[in-house]
């Protein structure tokens, strides 16, 4: 009976939780329905990469690895931190989105109706417009990456031994497993 891989033929572990390898770059992570992630990965990666894929997907069960029990205060602690950095950029880009829409609302309407003949003005007017904006919001994404830099920082030193004990677990499970450090390896 599989109870650990819903990539691999008749799966009747849990749907929910926390399962490795949902995306090839990421160790571990929770899903509310992993199910879903199976059918998009079958449906929508390449064909070169479903195989693996599917294979390295796998419930963890925290019950028999300790660490992803472990793991879940610190993703809580970091999610909590990372919140009012991600509100405050978020804050700050959707008013300066909004004053770049308002402006660019009346030069996308006059090049709509002019479309054929005047593109060329239309670029020339939206060049500084979007220069002037990526110029604005490169030091707020900036500050925001600064700050979000640390912070990950500090929770990816905190969650390394706990990943190293998951993956530990993986590889007792999937011997052949691809994952680099990094990523799967197709």
């Amino acid at each position: 009976m599989n109870t650990l891989f819903p990539g691999r033929p008749d799966y009747v572990g849990p749907k929910s939780g926390m399962f490795a390898f949902l995306h090839h770059e990421i160790l571990c992570e929770p899903s509310d329905n992993v199910m879903e992630r199976v059918d998009y990965v079958r449906q929508h990666k390449p064909p070169a990469e479903i195989e693996t894929r599917l294979h390295h997907m796998m419930f963890l069960d925290a019950a028999l690895c300790p660490a992803v029990a472990k793991r879940a205060p610190l993703d809580a602690d970091y999610g909590a931190k990372l919140a009012p950095l991600e509100a405050d950029y978020g804050a700050k880009r959707a008013t300066l989105e909004a004053d770049y829409a308002a402006k660019r609302a009346p030069l996308y309407a006059d090049y709509a109706a002019k479309r054929a003949t005047r593109y060329a003005h239309y670029a020339a007017k939206l060049a500084p417009l979007d220069a002037d904006y990526e110029a604005k919001r490169a030091p707020l994404y900036a500050d925001y990456e600064a700050k979000r830099a640390t912070l990950y920082a500090d929770y990816a030193a905190k969650r390394a031994p706990l990943d190293a004990e998951i993956l530990d677990y993986i590889k007792a499970h999937i011997p052949d497993c691809s994952w680099n450090g990094e990523s799967l390896v197709f």
